[in-house]
This record gives C-alpha cells, structure tokens and sequence, in this order.
C-alpha cells in the first residue's frame, strides 16, 4: 500500500482527503515512478467538482516528477533511479496526487538536468499545452504581432517565452491585477504599454487598444487561454488570415458564430485552431501516443539550451490535505500566476 490524497465524492476541496491506495503494479510498456513534485491545473478542480465525468473514488493530478522506480517488460530507454517528469494522460494507475504512479512510458520524459523536481513538474500539462498552441498550432513567426489572453497563468506562463522565442514583434498581453501586470511586466518582459486592464476597458476598448498598438492592422495570431470574453476579444483582434487558437472550451448557450460570413473570423479569411492536450491519449490508442514524448523532448532542449525560461513556480510545501486544498483555492480564484507545485514526501 501506499499513502494518496482520494475523492470519494465531488464538491469543495474539503473532500479531498488522505487515504491509503494500492500500490501500482507495473504492466508491460508501463513505468513506475517514485513521486517527488506534483504542480497543480485547473482540470484538477473541475474533476473535483465534478464539472468532468470520472468515476470515484479518484485520485486526482496530472503533472508529476520524480525517479524511476520500477519498469515494465518492453521499456528499455528507462532505467531504475532515472529521474524524469511525466504527464497522466491515458491509461495509469492513479493521479499525480499520491507517492507513486504507473503509466506507460510514452507518457514518461527525462527531466531536465538543470531543473528541479518541483521545476520539472510543471512542464507536462501547461508546457505541452503552450507548446502545441505555439508551436504546432499557431506556428508564431519572426516580426508577428500577437495577442495573449491569459499570459499571467500556467500555460500562459510558457506560452510568452515560446512566442518571444519565434521572434514575435510585438506581444499583447491581458491583466486583471496588478499583481498580474507585474508578472508579466518584470517576469515575463511584456511591454507596460502593451497590457490591456480588462477590468479597466470593456471589449470595444481593448479592441480599439489592439488596433493602436498594430497600426490598425491586428495581430497576426491571438491565443485565448481564458474563454468567454476574452474569446471574443480574440476574434475581433486578429487582422486579415490571422489565427486564433484556444485552450478553453465553451458552454452550449456561449453565443459567438464564426460560421457567417459576417463574422469576425469569416470576414477576415481567418483559422481556428483548438488545442485539447489529451484528445491523443482520451480517443486514440498507443499508436498516436508518439507526440507526447516528441513535445516533452523538444520542450526540454528548449529549456536545457537556455532558449526558453522556465516559468515561476510557486512552492506550497509539502503534499497534504491542507496545502492541496489550499492549491486548489488559489486555481480557483483565477489569479495564480505560473504554477502551483507541491513536494511528495
């Protein structure tokens, strides 16, 4: 047996509670691992409350580093006490909240050798997303001007560094703090002139901001990391063949239609691009599952070569009832900045 922090019913995260948890065994093609950070994402909270359809009890987390503590038959490029990071995708033995967790190695990546555990196990989720969305979706070009809704979070966290990595000319970034505006001000060397305080303008200002900052052009590419409003704002933002790509799904009653020809995105010849990390793993088979590694890889030489700065990480302490709750308090106030990690004893 092991220790893990369970959800045996949805609601608050008072629910959230220690429990003991079978040890995983190790299948074929699988890894274990001995979990020593675990960083914290907002599907966490809404398994929690069950806004997402998964069995109970649970264990919850996606985002794990830590060493290699046992193998499976047919995995060779792992080694007892390798120390890697991971992404809960797919087929696994339990959540990243836990002291071990089994998962099949195409899941599995080595760490980073400068980084930290706690350092290390913020790149699966919000890294592979910012990745995908950047890289691999919007395709960001030397001399773009871009939009960023939601750069002061997680994946927005690793997404700035990516884009200024492509060479964009000009990032855009929103703010509801000052708390946040200082983040990406002296964190993530946003422009102060080129924030937008979106609760200080409504969305036709913020838009007219836009097209000030890019000489009524637009901008080339807009990433929404929030949805709802800031979705809208993205639409409206890019200019002629711009791209808009998203993170955040939307309710059925949300009431934008891209489809006119009137339309925001019709009427300016433009694409959208939407970004679901764990569709490979959810809808496909072992087959499709060769992506995950290939992001995990290339976003770690980006890292190791120095091209690309690993976002803030926010130490909470230790794993227990009480600082888990607390994390996912703070996700939930929707004012965290980079992420959230929490040591495994």
């Amino acid at each position: 047996m092991m220790k893990a922090i369970v959800l045996e019913k949805f609601g608050g995260p008072e629910n959230l509670h220690w429990k003991d948890w079978p040890l995983p065994t190790v299948k074929a093609g699988e890894v274990r691992i001995r979990i020593r950070a675990v960083s914290v994402n907002p599907v966490d909270y809404k398994m929690r409350k069950g806004l997402l359809a998964i069995p109970l009890p649970d264990v919850l987390g996606r985002d794990v580093a830590g060493t290699v503590d046992a193998v499976g038959a047919g995995v060779t490029e792992f080694q007892l006490g390798d120390e890697v990071f991971a992404v809960l995708f797919g087929p696994r033995s339990n959540g990243a909240y836990a002291q071990y967790v089994s998962t099949p190695a195409a899941f599995v990546s080595p760490k980073p050798r400068a980084l930290s555990y706690a350092q290390a196990a913020c790149l699966g989720v919000a890294g592979m997303t910012a990745y995908d969305a950047v890289m691999n979706k919007a395709k960001v070009r030397a001399g773009e001007a871009v939009l960023v809704a939601g750069g002061a979070g997680g994946v927005g966290s690793f997404a700035i560094p990516l884009i200024q990595h492509c060479g964009a000319d000009k990032i855009i970034a929103t703010a509801g703090s000052k708390e946040s505006a200082h983040h990406l001000v002296n964190r993530m060397d946003i422009d102060p002139d080129d924030l937008l305080y979106y609760n200080e303008l409504d969305s036709e200002e913020m838009h007219a901001r836009v097209r000030k900052l890019t000489n009524e052009r637009g901008v080339a590419v807009a990433f929404d990391f929030v949805g709802g409003n800031m979705k809208r704002l993205c639409f409206n933002a890019t200019g002629f063949d711009g791209r808009v790509v998203s993170t955040v799904e939307e309710p059925a009653a949300f009431d934008l239609n891209i489809w006119r020809a009137d339309s925001p995105l019709f009427a300016k010849s433009g694409t959208y691009h939407f970004v679901a990390l764990s569709a490979r793993a959810r809808n496909g088979g072992p087959d499709a599952w060769s992506v995950y590694r290939e992001m995990m890889s290339a976003l770690t030489d980006l890292i190791e070569s120095g091209q690309v700065k690993v976002p803030k990480a926010t130490e909470l302490g230790a794993l227990s009832e009480e600082t888990l709750r607390e994390a996912h308090s703070f996700l939930e106030s929707a004012h965290v900045k980079g992420k959230l990690v929490l040591s495994v004893a």
